[in-house]
């Protein structure tokens, strides 16, 4: 009996404290016909700290990147390749971390209209020029975690 408490003393607290926190974004599965990058950050800082440290990057990397909203937990914004012909989406959710007091980071940049899957990193390094131009890959606790399956073009990336 005493077992069976337990076990529902621990599940409670597990599912029950989950309620108050935000769902985590899943994971992005690319579109068929669209070239996608998905990747996952990790720092050692607050959510409000990074959202307003991307947001004034975005914004300092204007005409090629436009903000579209920004908010504490989630950022909107466009990149325009430089002879105007490309254009991507790009979103990123923040989820405070209860353990560190840090933030996870969920990005995604995914062309927008019908291209080809393979677009030589350039989703990649969409994100990643924002990330690193703003200092953030030097914060404490900085982890990026991504794929090929989840960030097509990653191992070709040259950013």
């Amino acid at each position: 009996m005493k077992t069976v408490l337990l076990a529902s003393a621990l599940l409670l607290g597990l599912f029950g404290c989950s309620v108050a926190l935000p769902l985590p974004v899943p994971f992005p599965y690319p579109d068929p016909y669209q070239a996608v990058c998905g990747t996952m950050w990790l720092f050692a800082t607050p959510c409000a700290e990074i959202s307003t440290t991307v947001a004034k990057q975005i914004q300092a990397l204007s005409p090629e990147y436009m903000l579209i909203s920004a908010t504490p937990l989630a950022i909107k914004a466009n990149h325009t390749s430089p002879d105007g012909i490309s254009v991507q989406d790009i979103t990123f959710s923040l989820s405070p971390t209860i353990v560190t007091g840090g933030c996870r980071v969920s990005a995604k940049s995914s062309s927008l209209g019908f291209t080809g899957l393979l677009d030589g990193g350039l989703n990649y390094c969409n994100l990643h020029k924002l990330v690193s131009a703003s200092g953030l890959t030097l914060s404490p606790g900085y982890m990026e975690m991504t794929n090929e399956w989840a960030c097509l073009g990653y191992g070709m990336a040259k950013c």
